[in-house]
């Protein structure tokens, strides 16, 4: 029986989201750079081979020294692992075998380049400027192995610079199709044999990376069975709050925390909406704050629009007085035609954006 782990998109180096600050901006530059140890160390104690490394482990092709030292100290730490890395559209040129060359970290070329392991073969393709369209007709995989191929790139409809074209992959007998690139997790079937798969990032950077973050562990006896397991120190959490029915800001923040639940040590992105009838203008920053007490970090967004009391206009002399009461005199309209077209009509004369 062979383990492989399957993780890509680390971005060792990569710059976070603006709303860490201070401390907590270093504490979680800390956490994202030590995934890769403990993933290294969750492999060490499974008894896992191999780990397949999607691309995008650095953030950019020059990256600094000290995250270049983590990263093959890491690696030298766990002879007993064979870390195969194929190079994404952010680390396309860092040239790790300048640094050192370390028995345990292999490289995939531009070219298919294959590891053995007993019946179990894994292939990896680099993307070049050159290499793009030759992919599909050199990929060689021999249907009495078990096949893993590794690349790095968009799922697309057309060829070109990190664009896989899953359909040229069918029918190549490959078991599992590793993929790097896309943050989210995602496992979809690529023929009768296989399936193909992104491990996501194993930590979220920013609140745009919501949800479980981990990586893919395969085992493989005569067949591979793949499992998506959560790794990530934090879990960026996203919700949806309608506000309508609040009166201040204290009332949204207890309205968002019953919404969200008690997640102490993740992360909290909100996103704030409805008709309100009190003043907005510091609420994301108000319910940031009182929120920030609940949760690791939050990120507030306003998309709330003022509720309006049309009748209050009917009489009214202004631009808006003279819309309402032209709407209204509409005998073309419905009732409910009229309600929509004024609130829509008076949220533009405000220089609101309608939500419909």
């Amino acid at each position: 029986m062979l383990k492989i782990i399957h993780t890509a998109d680390i971005h060792l180096g990569s710059t976070l989201d603006t709303n860490f600050k201070g401390k907590k901006l270093e504490e979680r530059r800390i956490e994202i750079k030590e995934v890769f140890m403990r993933i290294a160390d969750y492999a060490k104690n499974n008894g896992v081979k191999v780990i397949l490394l999607g691309g995008d482990i650095f953030d950019e092709d020059k990256p600094i020294k000290r995250d270049v030292d983590f990263f093959l100290s890491v690696v030298k730490s766990h002879p007993e692992i064979d870390f195969l890395y194929l190079k994404g559209n952010h680390d396309r040129n860092v040239d790790l075998k300048l640094q050192t060359e370390i028995p345990n970290l292999k490289f995939f070329l531009n070219e298919w380049t294959y590891f053995k392991y007993d019946n179990v073969v894994i292939g990896g393709y680099q993307f070049d400027n050159s290499n793009a369209k030759s992919i599909y007709s050199t990929i060689n995989f021999n249907k009495d192995n078990i096949n893993i191929a590794l690349l790095h790139g968009n799922i697309s409809s057309s060829e070109g610079l990190d664009e896989i074209v899953i359909s040229k992959l069918k029918d190549k007998n490959i078991n599992y199709l590793a993929l790097g690139h896309i943050h989210k997790g995602e496992f979809c079937k690529l023929d009768d044999r296989g399936e193909y798969a992104y491990s996501g990032c194993p930590e979220g950077r920013g609140f745009d990376e919501t949800g479980d973050k981990g990586f893919v562990l395969l085992t493989i006896d005569n067949k591979v069975e793949s499992q998506f397991i959560p790794f990530a120190k934090r879990r960026i959490i996203e919700i949806e709050a309608d506000i309508s029915t609040c009166t201040n800001s204290f009332d949204t923040y207890l309205l968002v925390k019953k919404i969200a639940g008690e997640s102490p040590n993740n992360l909290l992105r909100v996103i704030l909406k409805g008709e309100i009838s009190f003043d907005n203008y510091s609420l994301e920053n108000e319910v940031e704050k009182m929120l920030s007490n609940d949760y690791y970090c939050v990120s507030v967004k306003d998309k709330t629009t003022s509720k309006i009391d049309i009748d209050a206009y009917k009489n009214d002399l202004s631009l808006k007085g003279e819309f309402v009461r032209l709407v209204y005199g509409d005998s073309n309209l419905t009732k409910e035609e009229k309600s929509k077209i004024i609130k829509v009509g008076l949220k533009a004369l405000m220089g609101e954006k309608p939500n419909d």
